[in-house]
């Protein structure tokens, strides 16, 4: 199955690092938060908690799930279930007011992935929006301050 994903938007607020791999951010780096544990299932993701410090996060993502999925980390004022749909109805990583943080490919069940970014303050929602997924809810909030 492939992801119905974009690289979409990018903003100079967020710096990615590869799948396991550090901040690659230069200087605007406010700390390091540590590990954000996530979880996902047949169609719901979950987070440790809800809110998070500024800077240098790791985001430890468990599938628990049957079937693989991914895990995308959009910066939006949008919530977690009201992001604009494409025409296909997944989640459009690329509309006005998003910007991709971040993404882990083909988590398959069973396994274990992690992603290094660097969290500017701000809202975001993490997703999986493989084909159907965000729509049946694989959504989760998380507010960086």
């Amino acid at each position: 199955m492939t992801g119905a994903c974009s690289s979409g938007s990018t903003s100079s607020d967020i710096t990615a690092a590869p799948v396991g791999g550090t901040s690659t951010s230069g200087g605007g780096n406010t700390g390091t938060v540590g590990a954000i544990g996530a979880t996902e299932r047949d169609f719901e993701i979950s987070l440790d908690s809800s809110t998070a410090s500024a800077g240098s996060a790791t985001f430890h993502v468990t599938n628990d799930g049957p079937a693989t999925h991914q895990f995308v980390i959009l910066k939006t004022d949008d919530a977690p279930d009201a992001l604009p749909l494409d025409n296909e109805g997944n989640a459009d990583e690329s509309a006005d007011g998003i910007a991709n943080a971040g993404i882990i490919e083909d988590i398959t069940p069973g396994s274990s992935k992690d992603l290094t970014v660097d969290l500017k303050p701000g809202k975001y929602v993490v997703i999986c929006n493989l084909p159907g997924h965000y729509k049946l809810g694989m959504n989760a909030g998380l507010t960086v301050s």
